[in-house]
């Protein structure tokens, strides 16, 4: 199940019979974001530029430290984005995952399908902090034509389904239709990337399926990069496309019960629900 790429990229493309490591995670979050890095880049580049020249030209020092400044404020930000990027994507990323469980209580053999649009990072996570659990990672990814994100394109690219792991069974969904039994999974889950999955139809499909295939009792978790300051610093203003909070509580309310809440310091929302007949 490749992807069959055919696209060039700078950034090596994963082997399916190996899992990344956490620094090669780190190192594609960093490469899929360049594109929003030269918007900001271009963004501080036409305010800094004008505000030095007319510094220099004018002879007004006061001009030329406000460009200064503004690029010591960028530099502060892209070092903030780095290490907020490392938190979330590297080897740290382990603690929000190892959270996430707890919240939803999931431990023992569970059997759970991890609904994703091509990454199998979170697969390979859920496999080690659940090593009796099979996981069925599902690419989840069904918007016809390229993706409306170039990075969504590149995080295709440059993973493809496990070949090897005896644990983790990919497979892909067709039509936002997972296929799985009903009511065979003891947990589901959505991780970054969900707020791709288009709304006013793709995205309540998915939610409903998650539903169908959860057993009474089963746990959705939901894990994702909310619209705030924090992330905001992180991402830059090209977060404005993520889905806020307050819908997600939305959303994983109306789809099941007992919805908790709880918030990270690597600027991730958990959210975690029940199925009940």
């Amino acid at each position: 199940m490749d992807t069959g790429v055919t696209r060039k990229h700078l950034y090596p493309r994963a082997k399916p019979e190996t899992q990344p490591s956490p620094w090669w995670y780190f190192g594609r979050a960093i490469y899929v974001s360049r594109y929003d890095y030269r918007k900001i880049f271009f963004v501080f580049l036409a305010v800094g530029v004008p505000l030095g020249a007319s510094g220099v030209l004018f002879k007004l020092p006061l001009l030329l430290y406000a460009a200064f400044g503004l690029a010591g404020v960028g530099l502060a930000m892209l070092a903030y984005s780095l290490i907020g990027l490392y938190r979330q994507y590297g080897h740290p990323a382990a603690e929000y995952f190892r959270r996430s469980l707890e919240l939803a209580d999931a431990k023992g053999p569970l059997t759970v399908a991890d609904l994703h649009i091509g990454t199998y990072r979170h697969s390979y996570r859920l496999a080690e902090l659940l090593p009796e659990a099979i996981v069925h990672s599902v690419d989840c990814w069904n918007v016809e034509g390229p993706p409306p994100e170039k990075a969504i394109r590149d995080v295709r690219d440059l993973e493809p389904p496990p070949s090897t792991h005896p644990r983790i069974h990919p497979l892909r969904a067709k039509d936002f239709k997972v296929p799985l039994p009903d009511s065979t999974c003891d947990l589901v889950v959505f991780g970054f990337g969900t707020h791709e999955v288009p709304v006013d139809g793709p995205r309540e499909s998915l939610f409903n399926e998650a539903r169908r295939i959860l057993k009474p009792g089963g746990k959705a978790l939901l894990f994702e990069n909310g619209y705030d300051l924090h992330n905001f610093i992180i991402f830059g203003p090209v977060i404005d496309h993520v889905t806020k909070r307050e819908e997600w509580l939305k959303t994983m309310k109306s789809y099941f019960h007992d919805v908790r809440y709880a918030r990270t310091s690597h600027a991730v929302d958990l959210f975690v629900g029940t199925h009940h007949d």
